[in-house]
């Protein structure tokens, strides 16, 4: 199915199928394929996205207070508003994304819900 993605949202969607990554059946199998299809749609994006954490991110540290080789970026840091600022115009780039479904029917009895509404982007009747 052939869907239209700004690139926050895919990065949303990918955080919504990594609890199906484990699954082995067709569950996981289309969950696996959708991670790699959104994956692979968001490489520019992210590489941009290390990018400005490179440049406005500080080196993580451990509990003796030592630098680790990690930078991050979080919330509430000085920088952390121009990082965002520089990100949004990413944010909103729309990419005509071809994603795998599964049927509703064949996850009735295998998923919860709360499960199926939140992979209810890839599902079909």
């Amino acid at each position: 199915m052939k869907t239209l993605l700004k690139n926050a949202k895919m990065v949303e969607l990918l955080h919504q199928l990594e609890p199906f990554l484990t699954r082995r059946d067709q569950i996981g199998y289309v969950a696996a394929r959708n991670y790699r299809i959104l994956t692979d749609c968001l490489t520019e994006y992210t590489k941009f996205r290390n990018d400005l954490i490179g440049k406005y991110g500080e080196p993580d540290l451990d509990e003796k207070g030592k630098a680790l080789s990690t930078i991050s970026i979080k919330i509430g840091s000085p920088n952390f508003e121009r990082f965002c600022d520089e990100m949004q115009p990413l944010n909103n780039i729309e990419h005509e994304v071809e994603v795998m479904t599964a049927r509703y029917k064949d996850v009735i009895g295998e998923l919860s819900g709360k499960e199926i509404l939140s992979i209810d982007w890839m599902l079909e009747d």
